[in-house]
């Protein structure tokens, strides 16, 4: 009975400490990413926080300013805005409005007047009874004598006073009556009712009394009314804003309360740390790390887990301090296209367009949210992306400056056209120049820039590419004086490869560096191979064993890959080195040990080490320097040959399984085919004799 829990709480241990090392594992196997994912965010977070927080000014009010301070950011006068609200609502008129009790209560009060006086004359009552039962309707201006006087009158005329009476209250209270205006109310009627020629003047007398003592103001103060419609009105002022730039105090004059309240709202005294500052810096630091990261998971997955996550978190970051080092001299020369430009030529200029939008959030963060700013930011971006070609270098880099120069004049123009920014600025000459100059900065900025990523993560650029085809490149030398037959095979498949890489969308440009260096190995034993061998030379394979000819063959890759990596060869390029043959045979070495020998040698021994093409552009080049081969051995080499032989290859090198790494389709292996026998048929083409020739 006691074993069971034991064992359930050991398992439960176990699976905590299994879950526990899953987290660990996890954590490890995302170590680089959180590492420069968290350096990215905490540069970026600085520069916001920093941008946030403006210089502070040591001032007092009544202290006479020695500078101009303007405002670092956009903020409310709330003094100012507190005054307008206070006078909005002081224009609002009080809210009055009629008590309809007031009459009702009169009428009805008039009515059993009436009833007392008619009971009182229709009986026999005393003079007290009299007196008692009048004078509570009555003011103190009447006497008793008058009470009596009233009990005794006609009938026929208190029947006309009463009616009187009513008209005169119905005609008073109709108009409305305010409590400060209730004094003059009652003095006009009862001179009305004391006016009146049919009613007696004792009659008279007691209406007039009935109304000073009983009259009520009608109209009201509706309090609640009041400070509703006041408090709307305050609602509806627009805050006073105080634009960024805007001048707060000017050199000289004395700083008054309100200016030092707007400098406290601005940070620039007192307390200089703000939550809101920390929280805002926070927000919008982990809203652009997010955009970026779920953009990656969704369309670059394999990103993630490469080397590419710390050049894009590199960029990120000098990207980010780059514009808010420039956003605190001008927001008109924020370089928001350098790190398009960058994420461009290093990575993708698809993720370009997204980087974009990402530096119009880091451009708002810095200056207020201005919507100039953002504007200009967004437009060159996404003009720095579009505009960039595959195939770029530093002067399509430079051209692409100019461009965004344009985009953003037009941009800000536009602005002004639409009335979001004041024709006085648009009209600026300082303003329209460092809007024209951003663009062509920017782009100098990303050219200074880039040798710096390329030698830091080793990157291969286009403009890397065009400087390893240059002749005049160490080993291109070399292999140029001492090999020249391995030089002038490497141009031909250069030719053959940048042609097929072209037809099939891949990187043409690549294909061609790669061939140049494919066979850079020969260089230590040029003669061993037989298009560096003179005519009449005696092939030194002649004197060695099929398999010690074989070894000293295949080691051309292994001296490739020693050579380039000594000449500090991106590793990209070393791929078409080590790939160029795969896993192939050496045929004619394993055939020659074959038929020298009567036991079956084995095969492995004949065999490169590999790896296989691992991407559509050493593919190419393997399949490309294999056709070249080939055809040139061909004595009549017609296109109707070419092409059959051109075929033969790829057929061969596809079912011994060279192809099975790289993402080559059938289809796009169809049209390798078709652009290999184009190129060759125009190399090896028929010359026409000339008349020379026929003579001799």
């Amino acid at each position: 009975m006691v074993a069971k829990p034991e064992k359930e709480a050991r398992s439960k241990n176990n699976k905590d400490k299994l879950s526990f090392q899953a987290v660990l594992n996890e954590i490890a196997r995302w170590r680089w990413e959180i590492i420069w994912g968290g350096a990215a965010f905490l540069v970026m977070f600085t520069t916001f926080f920093l941008s946030l927080m403006p210089q502070p000014v040591g001032l007092q009010a009544g202290d006479v300013s020695p500078i101009d301070i303007k405002a670092p950011r956009e903020v409310i006068d709330v003094a100012a805005t507190e005054a307008l609200r206070q006078q909005a609502a002081a224009n609002v008129p009080e809210q009055w409005e009629k008590d309809p009790k007031v009459l009702a209560d009169l009428k009805a009060q008039v009515s059993t007047f009436r009833e007392t006086v008619a009971r009182l004359q229709a009986g026999t009552p005393t003079t007290q009874e009299i007196i008692g039962s009048l004078r509570p309707f009555l003011g103190e201006s009447m006497s008793d004598s008058d009470i009596i006087a009233l009990a005794a009158s006609q009938p026929e005329l208190l029947d006309i006073g009463i009616a009187k009476l009513i008209a005169v209250l119905e005609e008073g209270l109709g108009a409305g009556i305010k409590s400060e205006n209730l004094a003059s109310a009652k003095a006009e009627m009862v001179a009305a009712l004391a006016s009146s020629p049919e009613i007696p003047a004792s009659i008279s007398k007691a209406l007039g009394s009935f109304v000073e003592k009983n009259l009520k103001a009608n109209w009201v103060l509706n309090e609640e009314s009041t400070e509703r419609e006041r408090r709307k009105a305050a609602e509806a002022v627009e805050p006073v804003r105080i634009r960024r730039g805007q001048f707060i105090v000017r050199e000289g004059d004395i700083v008054t309360d309100e200016q030092m309240a707007i400098l406290e709202e601005l940070g620039m005294v007192g307390p200089r740390v703000r939550f809101t500052a920390v929280a805002g810096a926070l927000l919008m630091s982990a809203l652009v790390i997010g955009i970026v990261y779920f953009y990656l998971r969704a369309h670059h997955p394999d990103v993630l887990g490469s080397q590419k996550v710390a050049v894009l978190s590199s960029v990120l970051m000098v990207s980010v301090v780059a514009i808010g080092g420039m956003a605190a001299f001008s927001g008109f020369l924020i370089p928001a296209a350098t790190g398009v430009l960058l994420v461009s030529t290093l990575f993708d200029r698809r993720f370009g367009v997204l980087f974009s939008a990402c530096m119009t959030l880091v451009a708002g963060t810095v200056t207020g949210f201005d919507v100039r700013f953002m504007a200009l930011a967004l437009s060159g971006g996404l003009t720095a992306s579009l505009i960039l070609r595959s195939d770029w270098n530093r002067m399509h880099l430079i051209r692409a400056g100019f461009v965004v120069a344009l985009t953003n004049t037009a941009t800000y123009i536009g602005l002004g056209l639409t009335g979001t920014v004041p024709w006085d600025d648009i009209l600026s000459w300082r303003d329209m120049l460092m809007v024209m100059v951003d663009g062509p900065f920017s782009a100098v900025l990303a050219v200074g820039l880039l040798p710096l990523f390329e030698a830091a993560f080793g990157i291969i650029t286009p403009i890397k590419l065009l400087e390893l085809s240059n002749p005049e490149h160490p080993l291109l030398h070399r292999l140029l004086l001492e090999a020249p037959g391995t030089y002038h095979h490497s141009i031909m498949v250069a030719n053959l490869a940048e042609a097929a890489a072209m037809a099939i969308g891949a990187d043409s440009l690549l294909a061609r560096v790669g061939a140049y260096y494919h066979d850079i190995g020969k260089i230590k034993r040029p003669y061993f191979f037989t298009e560096n061998q003179i005519q009449g030379m005696e092939n030194p394979h002649d004197k060695m064993s099929p398999t010690l000819s074989a070894t000293v063959i295949m080691s051309h890759v292994k001296d490739g890959l020693e050579l380039a990596r000594e000449h500090k060869v991106p590793q990209v390029i070393q791929d078409f080195i080590v790939e160029h043959h795969g896993t192939m045979l050496a045929s004619y070495f394993y055939n020659k040990a074959a038929e020298s020998s009567d036991r079956v040698p084995e095969e492995w021994d004949f065999r490169y080490e590999g790896p296989r093409p691992r991407s559509k552009e050493t593919a190419v080049v393997m399949l490309a320097d294999g056709v070249e081969a080939a055809v040139r051995s061909l004595s009549k080499p017609t296109p109707a040959r070419i092409e059959s032989v051109v075929r033969k290859i790829i057929n061969d090198r596809l079912l011994d399984h060279q192809l099975d790494r790289c993402d080559l389709t059938l289809k796009e292996l169809d049209i390798v085919s078709e652009t290999f026998t184009k190129v060759l048929a125009g190399m090896f083409h028929t010359r026409i004799e000339y008349p020379e020739q026929k003579a001799k």
